[in-house]
């Protein structure tokens, strides 16, 4: 699991200096755009942001073993929101929305100029018109903060007695051949019903799935974590699963397109049929992620150490990192290919150096990122 979430944070890393290239809305863009990119891009949608979700239920299961319900949403609350609430909202985000006004065309404001106005928009026009605060791609920590305490009495009832009979004949159902497949179908049923223009239902907001897929995929993370059965018929799929994504991917990416050029409507069979082919490569990809981390990743050694430590602080200085230099190498006369292995590698290197030198051993900046103190 652990190997799973290093693995996770440099995908979203390659993700996100991707999007620097790709043709879709983004705060920053290269000055010639991509339309192969994009390949890439549908397809590191397809699992990341479902991957990052599988494992912090799996995450929840195991930390719910060893504290109480108030523990567990004070650990949440300094883990995950007091990073949000301090360091995103007034550190991280305010460069991101700076670049973006600029990117459009805006002039004649300073950073601190525009600062001021990013506030005024965060503590007065938000709250005065009951919209939802900056969260970038910080909105992850958000609503898996919200999902966690909103399922809190769900995943303390199944480590009752009766709550883990239910799981054991849930798991019965889903040990035989080819049934655990089934679990893609409330995922496809629930992005198939929600229009892909509205805010639950749009792909684009939230990592290219409904945000209502991942409490679903939360669910599920927890639900194998818990159930040694669960977790072995994962394993016993995981090379059926991987086979199944990757001869599905090239369908899907026909379908999406037709979804995009206009060929198949929100409300059509058709449509609904993307839905459902696409939850289920999601899902063979999560089975696969599982199956062979089991079999590949279940070592220790220093280089996890490491990166475990700070993955929560590497996931909150990506982006506005690759967005600060790509801001910078925009206007560069080079080819994709090269100007990419550049943002992507400065990118890396600057987010080392910021956590190696202003993060990691300061115990004030580690709370506020979400660390434990170091001794």
């Amino acid at each position: 699991m652990d190997w799973l979430r290093v693995i996770a944070i440099l995908a979203v890393v390659i993700f996100h200096s991707m999007r620097f290239f790709d043709p879709m809305d983004w705060d920053v863009k290269n000055n010639v755009l991509s339309e192969n990119i994009m390949v890439l891009v549908l397809f590191i949608v397809q699992w990341l942001m479902p991957l990052f979700f599988l494992i912090s239920g799996m995450s929840i299961y195991f930390v719910l073993s060893f504290r109480t319900k108030g523990q567990f949403i004070k650990s949440r609350f300094l883990r995950i929101m007091v990073p949000y609430l301090l360091v995103g909202i007034f550190v991280i985000l305010p460069p991101q929305h700076y670049l973006r006004f600029l990117s459009g065309g805006g002039s004649g404001l300073t950073f601190l100029q525009f600062y001021s106005n990013y506030l005024t928009y965060t503590f007065v026009d938000v709250f005065s018109y009951f919209g939802l605060p900056p969260m970038g791609h910080l909105w992850y920590l958000l609503f898996l903060f919200i999902f966690s305490l909103v399922m809190l009495p769900l995943f303390v009832y199944l480590r009752t007695g009766s709550g883990r009979s239910i799981i054991s004949r849930t798991a019965s159902i889903f040990e035989k051949p080819g049934a655990i497949f089934l679990l893609a179908l409330p995922i496809g049923v629930l992005t198939a019903i929600l229009d892909p223009t509205s805010f639950a239902g749009n792909p684009n907001y939230f990592g290219g799935w409904s945000i209502l897929a991942y409490p679903i995929i939360l669910f599920y993370g927890y639900l194998i974590a818990s159930n040694k059965n669960l977790e072995e018929t994962i394993h016993r799929h995981g090379k059926v699963a991987l086979v199944l994504a990757i001869t599905t991917f090239p369908v899907i990416l026909w379908f999406i397109q037709s979804v995009l050029d206009g060929t198949y409507q929100f409300g059509s069979y058709e449509y609904a049929g993307v839905a459902l082919l696409r939850s289920f490569n999601l899902w063979c990809w999560m089975i696969a992620f599982l199956g062979y981390g089991k079999k590949y990743l279940s070592f220790y050694n220093s280089t996890l150490k490491y990166a475990n430590e700070g993955l929560i602080a590497f996931y909150i200085l990506h982006q506005t990192v690759i967005q600060i230099v790509g801001f910078f190498i925009a206007d560069w006369d080079m080819g994709i290919t090269p100007k990419y292995m550049i943002l992507l590698t400065t990118s890396s290197i600057v987010i080392v150096m910021i956590y190696e030198i202003a993060i990691k051993r300061i115990n004030v900046v580690r709370f506020l990122f979400g660390m434990k103190s170091k001794k």
